[in-house]
Order: C-alpha cells, then sequence, then structure tokens
C-alpha cells in the first residue's frame, strides 16, 4: 500500500512538473510573441514619428511658399496663374505637371497668345482645324489659360493611348501628328528646365 502511495506520490509529482515545465514553455513562446508585437509596435511608432517630424517640417515652409507665391503672381501673374493651372490640371489628368511646362515651353514659350502659321493656338498650341470636331474646341476660348492646357493636356493623353504609354511617342505626335518627322521635339521636350525638378 505504502509502495503504492509512493508511486502515485511520483506520478504526481511528475504530472504536476510536467504541467509547470508546459506552462513556462507555453507562458514563454506568449512572451516572445508579445516581444515581436511590441518591436513592431515599436518600429510603426519610430516611422510615424519620422513622419511627424517631416509633416512638421513641411508645416515651417507653407508661410514661405506662400509668400513666394504671393511674389511670383505679383512680379509675373501671367506664369504664376499658368503654373497654378498646370498643377491642378497635371493632378486633374494624372500628368507629370513637369512634361506640361516643358510641352508649353516648347510650343509657346509661355506666350498665352502665341499663333503658330499651321493654326495652332495658346499655350499649348492647340491645332484647331485638327482638333475642333474632336474636342468641341470653343474658338473663343482657346487663349484662355485654363481652357488651353485642358484642352492640351487631353490631346496629349489621346497620343500616350495611341502610343501605349509610350512618354517619347507621344510626343512626337503632339507635335508632328501623323505627317510629319521631326525628331529634334520630344529631346527638346524633355531636356526643359523643368524636366530636371
Amino acid at each position: 500500500m505504502f509502495r503504492k502511495k509512493v508511486y502515485l506520490t511520483n506520478i504526481f509529482w511528475i504530472f504536476y512538473v510536467m504541467v509547470l515545465f508546459l506552462t513556462v514553455v507555453f507562458l514563454s513562446k506568449q512572451n516572445n510573441e508579445k516581444k515581436s508585437e511590441i518591436i513592431v509596435l515599436n518600429q510603426k511608432i519610430n516611422k510615424m514619428e519620422l513622419e511627424l517630424k517631416n509633416a512638421k517640417n513641411d508645416l515651417v515652409l507653407i508661410p514661405q511658399l506662400k509668400y513666394k507665391a504671393e511674389v511670383l503672381k505679383k512680379k509675373y501673374p501671367s506664369f504664376a496663374k499658368i503654373t497654378e493651372v498646370v498643377f491642378r490640371k497635371s493632378l486633374e489628368y494624372d500628368v507629370d505637371p513637369n512634361l506640361i511646362m516643358g510641352l508649353i515651353e516648347i510650343e509657346s514659350n509661355f506666350k498665352r497668345f502665341a499663333v503658330s502659321s499651321a493654326g495652332a493656338y495658346g499655350l499649348m498650341q492647340i491645332n484647331y482645324k485638327v482638333w475642333k470636331n474632336e474636342f468641341e474646341i470653343d474658338s473663343e476660348k482657346i487663349f484662355e489659360i485654363d481652357y488651353n492646357i485642358d484642352i492640351g493636356i487631353q490631346i496629349l493623353k489621346r497620343y500616350l493611348k495611341v502610343a501605349k504609354g509610350d512618354l517619347m511617342r507621344a510626343l512626337h505626335l503632339y507635335n508632328n501628328g501623323y505627317l510629319y518627322n521631326n525628331e529634334a521635339y520630344k529631346y527638346k521636350v524633355i531636356s526643359t528646365v523643368f524636366s530636371k525638378i
């Protein structure tokens, strides 16, 4: 009887030690998982703190940028308006604003009332004869900054679609249509000061 009791006591202690061991292993595993979660959370916090610091730095620049914009509007009102419209329309049509600024520089040198011998008008040199029906162009509005840039970007987007996203081909088509072969144009556009911004 005593032996049986000792035997049961030993089994109890073995079982107890095993349960204790498994509990320690389980708690250790949970602890390691929690440590991993804490590490990930710390990394996220560090990233967010860096983003917050950068955002604060950007906030400091806002008054300076507003001042620059006001000075630009006073000194060069037409150019300031062009840059505002280009930025807004580029976001709307999902194109690079620097590309559009480069196009305008090469097409008209930022001369709002530019007219070419081929019948192209305004900042982006919209060829009225070619596009008047397709875009239902209002000839009385063709020199308006917003209107001209909007139509010009739509034409470029059309050529980008035709060129299956090949920018150089689209620029070639923008300048030449399907008739001419002026290869230098596209390189002029991508080498303007705006392409380096």
